[in-house]
């Protein structure tokens, strides 16, 4: 099923990877990886969140934003879709990270990554910039290093945001746990 669309993803990942390729590059987009590797950025976040009074409904919402996601593309679709990961058709590369032993489609950090975006695109308004590139990079290093191809990417993105709209829209509609009002100054933007 996957044999002619890896094919061109593939191609398309090598010239990517001519064009980008270099000490920095590598440097960097490690770096992203190492983030994102078991949700650490991602439950580090949370828990800020979670400390602090007037963001912790925002915290309490990610948790779930990110268990859903986790669900969805991890523990269902990976198995379903079963489909291998590039860099197990290239003969002689390596890596300094651990190769995941999961499938690759739906890449589930990055569903991850934008589920956690959407969740806080309202509630925290100044995070959505730095979300938003953080989430991006994050997809970008997973091609980068060949763990997922582009539609594992793209489909990961729109399973995340995907997620972080119906995390919202659950806790809006089904919890007692409301946003904090501050009379002062109530704008995060």
């Amino acid at each position: 099923m996957w044999d002619a669309l890896n094919q061109i993803e593939l191609s398309v990942m090598d010239s990517l990877n001519a064009v980008m390729s270099g000490q920095f590059m590598d440097l960097f987009l490690s770096f992203m990886l190492f983030l994102e590797r078991g949700a650490l950025v991602w439950i580090l976040l949370t828990v800020f969140l979670l400390l602090d009074k007037k963001y912790r409904r925002a915290g309490y919402m990610t948790s779930l934003g990110l268990g859903i996601s986790l669900l969805i593309a991890f523990v269902i679709f990976k198995p379903v879709f079963g489909r291998l990961r590039p860099l197990e058709f290239i003969e002689g590369y390596t890596i300094i990270f651990p190769i995941p032993e999961t499938y690759s489609f739906p890449s589930s950090p990055v569903a991850v990554a934008f589920a956690y975006t959407a969740v806080l695109w309202n509630s925290v308004k100044m995070l959505r910039v730095p979300l938003a590139l953080l989430s991006s990079l994050i997809a970008l290093a997973e091609v980068y290093v060949y763990f997922s191809y582009f539609s594992d990417v793209i489909a990961g993105a729109l399973i995340g945001i995907a997620c972080g709209i119906l995390t919202v829209w659950l806790f809006d509609k089904y919890t007692i746990i409301k946003p904090e009002r501050n009379d002062k100054s109530d704008s995060l933007e």
